[in-house]
């Protein structure tokens, strides 16, 4: 070996006179000390180099022994700061394939950066450093071992996440997953001991052995240890969101369990039951909520009781709630005859008004309308022709053939016309009729010029009265109900003033009257009758929601039928709940009595095949839990509970608890890749 040069040489003599320093032995105070000899020096740095590390050497076994072991500051090695730094080195370490890698990285940038800033070599740096952490993991073997565990998982957990089929945590059978499972394990474990053995054949061999091993039964042990897990969280969330909504935790799982069969959850049940109105519960809400009620129905028992009462008490209340909707959405009640009648009395109020007018009547020459009619006559034939005969003879001065010049008679004519219009059918006659009294219109506005003033204020009303009569067959089915278009066109018809009349008219206030009235006949005459109640309203199409719509506005129509709607699904539920709980406790009677029949799966199938197999499967299910329901190991304090839970006693809490619940059913997320992170690690060498 080449020789050192002198900078090298004062250098290790330096280190060699403080290792003499460090062996002399400690004097007391006072005390002479001899004088070191003059020990020859070594003539190479090789020489020196080798003493260096035999004292070294010499010191650490020396000191084994005698304590406890050190860091590499000269502290105790089970301190905190070595514990701590014993399992952050081991997280790290711990991690397959590159975890030595870092921690080895990382220790010989420390090693250089401390040996650029201090009197020793990298070598010797290094050296101190592996002699540290040796002591620190014997002093904290168990937190070495833990901290690597945990390094290993935590590093194979994300890689499990990212790529889930990679390890047999994607689809396919049991058998094809635990193969997967297996060769990734085999690969991950021997690659692991190839980077810890230096590449040593037998070390990989033996890693990917029982790393494929393991790795097989990776899905069976995340299957089953997920179940175990899924149960006893499952056991938790049930009892905590039971908490949460006041209820018996076995209650708030038949609760919980119906509401999700029905489609429900923690956001739609409170959405639901607003939709539904203030007097809905939760058992208007599907046919599994349905059952319970009517199995807690059938019980004798407190929850019987308050079943039972909350239905009774609220179909009692089913009228006075649509009556009070009616009168929001449509108005009063009102009486047609009544209304016409008063319409009447405002018509028969005109009469006075005539005679006045009349008084400044003058004769009226009347020749050219009865030439006007005979003309006709000789041209008609049959009903029409027979008509205007009896016009004619109207016009002349009774009991003679002498045609009148007094425009009363000619008042009197067009009424009688209009009297033989209102009953006419044959559109011959109507056209020959209405011709004539056109006539004799225009001849009286020339005669009394007052009267057409009159006759616009008794005209509106003869409209109105029309208009409550066709109010009354707004709802009908038949051919005298008018389309929802044409109703349009009458009420805008109807609104416009006619002649002279000064203003809107009250045409569509009438027709809407008329429909209010007979929707109060409806309610009156089906008042123990919902369904038909329901049905009468709204009818069979769109037809009768688009007609109240025009009438009384698209937001009232909508809110009355929405009310109707709510009220049928208010009597369903109470219906199926009776029936149910009727039935079922007959069958509960005949099976106790040894006549109750078993008509399960097997019948079914025999019956209607798969599809009649699968609806008792799915019946059967709910059947088992209303069977629990009405079973005497299913406590008053369950059914009371369900029963409130069920009549919507708690809503607020209910859907507090079930928002709680919404994990209820599912494992963990993270538990199959940990068991798998578990599994494909348990063999390598640094956890065994």
């Amino acid at each position: 070996m080449a020789e050192m040069t002198p900078e090298q040489q004062q250098a290790l003599a330096i280190a060699a006179a403080r290792l003499r320093l460090q062996k002399q032995p400690q004097t007391s105070p006072g005390a002479t000390t001899p004088p070191t000899s003059a020990a020859e020096p070594p003539q190479t740095g090789e020489e020196l180099r080798a003493r260096i590390y035999s004292d070294l050497a010499a010191r650490r076994e020396k000191a084994r022994p005698q304590g406890p072991a050190v860091d590499r500051y000269g502290l105790p090695a089970d301190d905190a700061l070595s514990v701590a730094r014993t399992g952050v080195g081991g997280l790290i370490e711990g991690i397959p394939i590159v975890g030595p890698i870092i921690r080895g990285g990382t220790e010989r940038a420390a090693a250089a950066t401390l040996a650029a800033f201090s009197d020793e070599t990298y070598d010797q740096v290094m050296d101190r450093i592996h002699e540290a952490n040796r002591a620190e993991k014997e002093a904290n073997p168990y937190i070495d071992r833990g901290a690597q565990i945990t390094g290993a998982v935590a590093g194979t957990i994300p890689a499990v996440m990212a790529a889930p089929a990679a390890f047999g945590a994607g689809g396919g059978s049991l058998l094809v997953r635990s193969g997967i499972s297996g060769l990734s394990g085999a690969t991950i474990n021997g690659a692991d001991a190839a980077v810890r053995s230096g590449g040593d054949p037998e070390a990989i061999w033996h890693g990917m052995k029982v790393g494929g091993l393991f790795g097989l039964g990776g899905p069976v042990a995340g299957k089953v240890i997920g179940g175990v897990v899924r149960y006893l969280v499952d056991a938790i969330r049930t009892r905590t969101a039971a908490q949460v909504a006041g209820t018996d935790p076995q209650a708030f799982g038949y609760f919980r369990r119906a509401v999700t069969d029905d489609g429900l959850d923690a956001s739609t049940l409170p959405r639901k039951l607003m939709e539904m109105g203030a007097d809905a519960i939760p058992a208007d809400l599907g046919p599994n909520l349905q059952k319970q009620a009517g199995a807690l129905a059938a019980t004798p028992g407190p929850a019987q009781t308050t079943i039972r009462t909350t239905l009774a008490d609220r179909a009692a209340g089913a009228n006075a709630r649509i009556g009070q909707t009616i009168d929001e959405t449509t108005g009063r009640n009102v009486v047609p005859s009544e209304i016409q009648a008063n319409i009447a009395v405002n018509q028969n109020a005109h009469s006075p008004l005539y005679r006045e007018a009349f008084r400044e009547a003058t004769p009226y020459n009347t020749e050219p309308i009865a030439s006007a009619i005979e003309a006709d006559i000789s041209r008609l034939r049959g009903p029409a022709q027979a008509r205007l005969r009896q016009v004619r003879d109207m016009l002349n001065i009774a009991d003679s053939n002498v045609l009148s010049t007094d425009p009363n008679v000619m008042f009197q004519t067009r009424q009688a016309i209009d009297g033989l219009l209102k009953t006419e059918v044959d559109p011959k006659v109507i056209s020959a009729l209405v011709e004539a009294r056109q006539m004799l219109d225009d001849g009286l506005t020339r005669a009394v010029p007052r009267i057409k003033e009159i006759d616009a204020g008794y005209a509106e009303l003869a409209r109105q009265d029309e208009a409550v009569t066709r109010g009354q067959q707004v709802l009908d089915s038949g051919r005298t109900a008018p389309r929802p278009s044409e109703l349009a066109a009458e009420v805008e018809r109807g609104a416009q003033p006619q002649g002279m009349q000064i203003g809107p008219s009250a045409v569509p206030l009438r027709l809407s009257q008329g429909a209010r009235a007979e929707i109060d006949r409806i309610v009156g005459t089906n008042s123990n009758d919902i369904t038909a109640m329901n049905k009468l309203i709204k009818g069979e199409g769109d037809w009768n929601r688009a007609r109240l719509a025009t009438l009384f506005g698209p937001e009232k129509a909508e809110q009355l039928f929405k009310v109707l709607d709510n009220e049928r699904i208010y009597a369903d539920t109470a219906n199926t709940v009776t029936r149910n709980s009727e039935t079922a406790a007959r069958l509960a009677a005949q099976n106790e009595l040894g006549g109750g029949g078993n008509f399960g799966v097997k019948e079914a199938f025999k019956a209607g095949g798969f599809l009649g197999a699968a609806r008792s499967a799915a019946i059967d299910k709910v059947d088992d839990i209303v069977k629990a329901l009405m079973s005497s190991n299913t406590g008053n304090v369950t059914r009371e509970s369900l029963a409130r839970a069920l009549i919507g006693k708690q809503q607020e809490k209910l859907v507090e608890g079930l928002v709680k619940a919404q994990g209820i059913g599912t494992t963990p997320a993270l538990v199959d890749p940990v068991v798998k992170a578990l599994l494909l690690n348990a063999g390598a060498p640094r956890t065994r």
